[in-house]
């Protein structure tokens, strides 16, 4: 089993000291978010995190088989891009609290069933654990392609934008800015429909929701676009400095921070919570970026 080995020998693989702590930084989280639900079911949005941001920390597309990915990698016979290979590392370090709840609940399980009951559950238990394993390690590289993903996205832009003649003309070229600013105008009117004006009719209720299912994938393209306008800002050197992490991760940090709380409080809702949130906190970045992208920028 080729993959298993290669992720064994990555475990103990000094390259991968970062993607180990962040498979372990992610531990209290998956007990916290699983506690209600474990061992029927597990939480892995953690490790997901995870993954992305040794997705980020790992990203290299000069590396051999840089852009190989999990499946063409399992079905090629390949090895992973190093990225991705962290991600899974993060995954399966992270799946530690999965593995210990399956096998207390089959130790309880033994204890309390008698006769052959008690031993399909034995015999369960080493099939049950590598696919919790397997499954926390593709949440973990599902996340590290986000993250490699960004960072390719960053350097195609930055890379465009540095091989233009005029850098100042290429910043007055970008219009990702329109769709900041559309966003800008675009969800408090949605926000203040939905949740301030609360139609009770059917065909409010369905503009309004189709309103949300509009807005939301439109928010996640505004954060691609700020994210894409402001690597082309800061290559083309007009003074300032954009820190587009802090501009999309903001919104990002918003949605988990909310998504958590809302779990703590043990809401009916919370992805729900958290996507709110997280349209809320985009649009006050949108605001602060586009402010500061017209005092160095012409957007006439």
């Amino acid at each position: 089993m080729p993959p298993l080995r290669n992720t064994l020998a990555d475990l103990a693989d000094e390259r991968f000291r970062t993607a180990v702590l962040l498979g372990l930084a992610s531990i209290p989280f998956t007990v916290a978010l699983s506690w209600e639900s474990a061992p029927m079911s597990f939480s892995g949005e953690a490790v997901v995190v995870a993954g992305l941001l040794a997705g980020l920390h790992y990203a290299d597309r000069s590396a051999e088989d840089g852009n190989v990915g999990l499946l063409e990698a399992v079905r090629y016979g390949k090895r992973p891009s190093v990225s991705r290979r962290a991600g899974v590392v993060a995954g399966v370090v992270g799946s530690a609290p999965a593995v210990g709840w399956e096998v207390a609940y089959t130790a309880e399980l033994v204890w309390t069933l008698s006769g052959w009951q008690g031993a399909i559950a034995v015999v369960a238990l080493p099939i049950v654990v590598p696919f919790l394993v397997a499954l926390f390690g593709l949440g973990g590289g599902v996340g590290a392609a986000v993250g490699d993903w960004l960072v390719s996205q960053a350097d195609r832009t930055r890379d465009g934008a540095s091989s233009r003649a005029a850098p100042d003309a290429a910043a007055d070229d970008s219009r990702w800015w329109w769709l900041i600013a559309a966003y800008v105008v675009v969800a408090p009117a949605v926000l203040l429909y939905v949740f301030g004006v609360s139609p009770d009719s059917d065909a409010g209720l369905l503009v309004a929701v189709l309103s949300l299912f509009v807005l939301v994938p439109f928010a996640v393209f505004v954060a691609v676009a700020l994210f894409k306008d402001a690597i082309t800002l800061l290559e083309a050197g007009r003074g300032w400095m954009p820190n587009y992490w802090v501009y999309v991760g903001a919104p990002l940090g918003t949605y988990a921070v909310a998504y958590l709380a809302a779990r703590f409080v043990q809401s009916t809702n919370p992805s729900g919570v958290g996507v709110y949130a997280f349209l809320i906190a985009l649009w006050l970045s949108s605001i602060v970026y586009l402010d500061h992208r017209r005092r160095y920028v012409s957007v006439s």
